[in-house]
């Protein structure tokens, strides 16, 4: 949530004062953040859950294979057959398994068992860890091939840990998998499992949760009939689920906020200037500033939700050059050298030909602005 304080008289003047004052650079001034949350949640819970972080602004949005890559969603929790017997005495589930009260302690993690009924495996420590057991996570299965050699199968589903059990007994498997040796935790080595995004189905056209994007890797007979689209851990390609089930998830957020109010291009730049973030007081905001290439691309994407046709950005032309008011360098060469008298000020058209285009600056549209620490 950001709030409006009053910046004064003398625009132009501290326009001049703060270029004079930023150091110049080619860096980019637009950044993307995605978060992997491991919790289980329905598509809807997920999207309430990100829309209410305070650092976060949705469900996420790909934009680009490259964005895609860098998510890192390896961790996960997954439920064994390790549980608490009356609420005493953990035992394992299995017929082979035994009492542990005082055994194998030292596969819990720090200042385990918590005071709950049943047992996942974390991936990242491979260490057990106390939940209740009505939480969702996902399983392991075990199969015993004799009396001393068991194998283990993940199960990328998300379940109870009752409703895991009841999976794996009916299945080819013996029950949840029991670890009773440090070797066997070897088995709990980087899973694939499906985790939620913001794309869904919605009156028949594929959406994002927010923001706009052609981005789609589907997997092989994909997109099937359901209506929400999860993103594999591993191989990254995208498949649909029923959004009642529950998955891990990501949330998004980047610095930029479109404002969808019509002013001048030196009210928009009083506005960004005068924005208050209530959660983060320290973040400072500023006209965006950008750069050709994949800043450019994907700054365009917030254009196309704006209510104008074009939408002001932090370029003015002033002492006989244009230069962003940030201070950042000035890669775009197709703007005028002397430009009208009125068209001093720049603007990022929805028909863009990859530039930022002169406009007169008493025009009133929408603008973007980006926090700037």
């Amino acid at each position: 949530m950001m709030m409006m304080k009053s910046s004064g008289p003398f625009l132009l003047l501290l326009l001049l004062l703060s270029l004079s004052s930023t150091a110049s650079g080619l860096g980019s001034v637009v950044r993307r953040d995605y978060s992997y949350i491991s919790k289980h949640y329905t598509w809807q819970d997920a999207q309430s859950y990100c829309r209410k972080l305070t650092s976060y602004t949705d469900l996420a949005t790909i934009f680009t294979q490259s964005d895609a890559d860098s998510i890192n969603v390896v961790p996960y929790h997954a439920w064994i057959s390790l549980h608490k017997l009356d609420g005493i005495s953990w035992i394992w589930s299995h017929k082979y398994g035994m009492n542990v009260s005082g055994q194998n302690q030292y596969y819990w993690g720090n200042n385990e068992p918590y005071n709950e009924n049943c047992a996942v495996v974390y991936y990242t420590s491979q260490k057990f860890h106390a939940r209740s057991c009505d939480e969702y996570y996902f399983f392991f299965c075990l199969e015993d091939t004799s009396w001393i050699t068991y194998e283990y199968t993940f199960i990328p589903q998300s379940k109870s840990w009752s409703e895991a059990q009841q999976y794996c007994q009916s299945k080819k498997y013996r029950d949840l998998a029991t670890f009773l040796y440090s070797s066997d935790l070897y088995s709990v080595h980087e899973q694939d499992f499906p985790v939620w995004t913001g794309l869904h189905r919605e009156g028949g056209t594929w959406r994002w949760s927010t923001g706009l994007s052609e981005y789609r890797n589907w997997a092989s007979n994909e997109p099937g009939n359901n209506d929400c689209v999860s993103i594999s851990s591993k191989s990254k390609t995208m498949a649909t689920q029923s959004c009642s089930a529950r998955f891990p998830f990501l949330c998004f957020a980047d610095n930029l906020v479109l404002v969808k109010e019509n002013k001048t291009w030196e009210k928009a730049l009083e506005h960004c200037r005068a924005l208050i973030s209530t959660f983060l007081p320290n973040l400072r905001y500023e006209l965006v500033s950008v750069q050709p290439g994949e800043d450019h691309d994907y700054v365009m994407n917030k254009v196309m939700e704006a209510n104008t046709e074009e939408v002001w950005a932090g370029l003015r032309f002033l002492a006989g050059e244009w230069l962003w008011v940030n201070g950042q360098s000035m890669l775009y060469s197709d703007l005028p050298l002397c430009p009208p008298l009125v068209q001093h000020c720049g603007a990022l058209s929805k028909n863009s030909t990859g530039s930022v285009e002169a406009k007169d600056c008493s025009e009133k549209r929408n603008f973007l602005c980006y926090s700037t620490s």
